[in-house]
């Protein structure tokens, strides 16, 4: 186990020191005729520290458009609309590039770029986890994770803990890495637990937060860390791994990124350099913004400098990603999954509120999920 942690180390410092290149290159050809690349993303919250993201990705589609000649309408979308649309749930004009979203999977129509990404160009991890079936389906843009806060005033106490139930990371979290799966008797076992080790649901979390009647918290995205951080400079926040039933407290990682649905070959090489261009633009904003790992190896460094993180979270956080088993989804299990958490939400709410009995939680999880597979 040493030897395993001291080689991530390596890896991580290996990581951090490299880079050289700081700009995606652009297609060399002229464009034949008229080339229209539509290109779909997705807006972020404003934070101190960086430039509103809707005006850096702006500035890249203005600029890649004027350098060749063509024309770039980027269109920033609502993002169950790009999930609608990866699905094949959406009608209307199918646009060229698309942003995956916090939680990619390999949609209905995106293309193989593995003959026109150089994957080694982005961490091995961030590239591995595009990889589906051999093949690179989307270009990483940077590595979302997911922790659990706690005030690091209250040492090894265990305080009182508040839950997101509806964030899909409440089950993701547990569910997607390890030996439980999203099954009735695994789902009905972690909430459990989460009953026996945190207690029942107490709400609004983020308002006990605030008045101190919890000191942990779980799932915490990236951008709700950083508000913690921002807002509370008096009081230290540490960020851990989710704890779960298996004992084995681990990050939520995925790696957002950019897919490319445009198959003509005229117009194609042009949406995957643009791609790129965003891909790495968005995983500089996440640096900066929201303490997020680069994917595009030279930009790493960023991470290390304007992260807001010191070494030792900036180290568990990457290492902690190196060994990580994310990987990328197809849209039916993504699919199937979806319509698991929505389907069983209502009932662990319920139960974790204790309006239910064990016995009634069971059989509600139970119904919910046959009904979903008899649809």
């Amino acid at each position: 186990m040493r030897s395993e942690v001291a080689a991530a180390m390596v890896l991580v410092v290996a990581v951090l020191l490299c880079g050289c290149k700081t700009q995606t290159p652009l297609p060399y050809e002229v464009p034949p005729g008229d080339i229209k690349i539509v290109a779909w993303d997705a807006k972020e919250p404003h934070l101190p520290g960086a430039p509103p993201y809707s005006e850096l990705a702006t500035l890249v589609a203005e600029d890649y458009a004027k350098t060749l000649g063509i024309t770039v309408d980027l269109e920033f979308k609502p993002r169950q609309q790009i999930e609608d649309l990866l699905l094949g749930d959406y009608q209307g004009e199918i646009p060229s590039v698309v942003f995956s979203t916090e939680w990619p999977f390999v949609g209905i129509g995106t293309q193989d770029l593995t003959e026109m990404v150089e994957a080694d160009d982005y961490l091995e991890a961030a590239a591995g986890f595009w990889m589906y079936d051999g093949r690179l389906m989307g270009i990483p843009a940077y590595v979302h994770w997911l922790c659990l806060a706690k005030r690091a005033d209250l040492g090894n106490s265990s305080p009182n803990a508040g839950y997101f139930i509806y964030s899909p990371g409440f089950l993701h979290s547990a569910l997607d890495y390890g030996n439980l799966d999203w099954v009735p008797e695994d789902i009905c076992t972690y909430v459990e637990w989460v009953k026996q080790t945190y207690g029942l649901c107490q709400e609004p979390v983020l308002d006990l937060w605030e008045q101190g009647r919890i000191g942990m918290m779980y799932p915490v995205t990236p951008h709700l860390f950083k508000w913690i951080r921002l807002s509370e400079k008096d009081l230290d926040t540490e960020m851990l791994p989710i704890d779960n039933p298996e004992g084995t407290p681990r990050f939520y990682f995925s790696v957002p990124g950019y897919v490319v649905m445009d198959g003509n070959e005229q117009t194609m090489k042009y949406a995957v350099e643009l791609a790129k261009l965003l891909a790495a633009n968005r995983g500089r904003w996440a640096a900066r913004a929201i303490g997020c790992i680069p994917a595009y190896v030279s930009d790493t460094p960023l991470f290390d400098l304007e992260s807001g993180f010191d070494r030792d979270e900036r180290l568990k956080l990457m290492s902690s990603f190196l060994q990580s088993q994310a990987r990328i989804t197809d849209w039916v299990t993504y699919s199937r999954k979806t319509h698991v958490r929505l389907g069983v939400n209502r009932a662990i709410e319920e139960y974790l509120s204790g309006s239910v009995s064990r016995e009634q939680f069971e059989q509600r999880i139970y119904d919910a999920l046959k009904s979903h597979t008899n649809q």
